[in-house]
């Protein structure tokens, strides 16, 4: 009998792997596709490096630091360019540096007097009950705490950009939780940053957090994962039972038209909503599972092209640029890629991804390659003042690209809960429960890695 088979090897799944066999605990991984890592995946092609999925790593905590030292990977790394330090957002069609200091904020163009003096006021607005607050969504907050501008011209295309999303629509808790604590624990946003910033100072815990990648790309991390585990994973492989044992589990899966059963005390199921529903489960859990709703994943596209330098006016001196719905455009945003991180284009070269779809354009989900590159282009012309031709490009679609934790996530969440509840040695992670982001794909991995059985 094994101690655990994970479903799904993607960062959740490999790094749950890695932390069981560290412990010397037997394991074994099923992944459905003929590569591991999910998302996350590197082309290396005309001296440019791109990546099809997560851009970059922002470390979330000291254990993840120490995680990738462990794994050898410390010298790998890389900071992203104190040059693209600026964040810029799109305002009445051109691109505005978003303010980084307060001299900054007050001369900004950004926003107007009016909504600078109102977010001066944002510690004397009163706070919500507990009870509406469960389900305040992102919109509501930010307009209530801080006003519709700040809505408009900074929430509005920041959840663009990391959900691909609408503020409207994701729930505040699931989404952005540390900003949903705030306001709880300090009745005000400001409030509520200042008390935490002071108890992570006096109990140690303050923690900067770093932008990253390495020097090969974010391959790099599920492929020294995978190296690591060897033949404890199974890729190219369904799983076609799953059976409940008095003492674990037992899962049948086929793997090159071959059958293979095994025992386990610990099953772990790190793979998207839509996939958890799919697998073959006992039929209480399937019943369980679809009285649940389906986690909505918006279509993306994202298109990485390489211009010659002198080919673009904007300086690109920022991680990218981000829209705001106001504006009405046909992009989410574009990043600077070659401006970010080294060594991702050729010398005189420059390397962008403009990001389009998501749940604010669902039109644009089926659209070519060639309509999308039309979209880029004359997005790019207008807004960084592109004048020539990609020497450069790959596109990147999902279909199904980020989990909106919008009024779906908390009957879906219950629904889970209550299958591990009734069902010893049976847990989830993954983006779908424990946040997007790739650093907290991580943390749930070494989460599920220490619950015991």
């Amino acid at each position: 009998m094994q101690d655990a088979i994970i479903i799904g090897a993607g960062i959740t799944g490999l790094t749950a792997a890695y932390l069981l066999k560290k412990r010397s605990q037997k394991i074994v991984v099923l992944e459905k596709l003929a590569k591991t890592g999910g998302p996350i995946s590197t082309i290396r092609e005309k001296g440019f490096l791109v990546e099809t999925g997560p851009n970059s790593l922002l470390l979330p905590d000291r254990w993840c630091e120490s995680f990738l030292s462990e794994l050898d990977l410390t010298e790998e790394l890389l900071e992203s360019n104190s040059y693209a330090k600026k964040r810029y957002i799109v305002k009445n069609g051109r691109p505005i540096a978003v303010p980084s200091t307060p001299v900054q904020a007050i001369s900004t163009p950004l926003f107007s007097l009016k909504a600078k003096l109102g977010f001066l006021a944002e510690p004397f607005r009163r706070p919500i009950s507990k009870e509406a607050a469960e389900s305040e969504t992102v919109a509501s907050f930010v307009s209530r705490r801080m006003g519709y501008e700040f809505l408009d011209y900074a929430i509005d295309p920041f959840v663009s950009g990391v959900y691909a999303g609408n503020a409207h629509e994701l729930i505040l808790k699931h989404a952005f939780p540390l900003m949903r604590s705030f306001e709880d624990e300090g009745k005000s946003i400001i409030r509520g940053a200042i008390k935490r910033k002071k108890r992570q100072k006096a109990d140690g815990s303050a923690y900067k957090k770093r932008s990253i990648t390495f020097k090969q790309g974010l391959a790099t991390l599920p492929q020294t994962l995978t190296s690591i585990l060897g033949d404890a994973i199974h890729k190219e492989s369904s799983v076609k039972s799953i059976q409940k044992e008095n003492q674990g589990w037992t899962l049948t899966w086929e793997k090159n038209g071959q059958l293979f059963k095994q025992s386990c005390r610990k099953l772990i199921v790190s793979i998207p909503s839509h996939a958890v529903k799919r697998l073959p489960w006992p039929s209480e859990i399937q019943t369980t599972l679809d009285s649940s709703p389906d986690l909505v994943f918006p279509a993306v596209h994202s298109l990485s092209l390489g211009f010659k330098r002198s080919d673009i006016k904007h300086p690109l001196d920022g991680f990218g640029a981000l829209v705001p719905s106001k504006e009405k455009r046909d992009i989410l945003g574009v990043l600077f890629c070659s401006s970010i991180y080294g060594n991702r284009a050729p010398q005189n070269n420059c390397l962008l991804t403009v990001m389009i779809g998501g749940r604010r354009r669902p039109d644009q989900a089926n659209l070519d390659e060639i309509e999308l590159e039309k979209i880029a282009l004359r997005e790019l012309k207008s807004l960084i003042g592109l004048s020539g031709e990609p020497v450069f490009k790959s596109l990147s679609s999902w279909p199904r690209a980020i989990p909106q934790y919008d009024q779906a996530f908390t009957p879906w969440k219950d629904a889970i809960d209550k299958i591990e509840d009734s069902n010893p040695g049976l847990y989830f992670g993954g983006n779908c429960i424990d946040g997007i982001a790739m650093g907290a794909s991580i943390l749930s991995g070494k989460r599920l890695s220490e619950i015991k059985a």
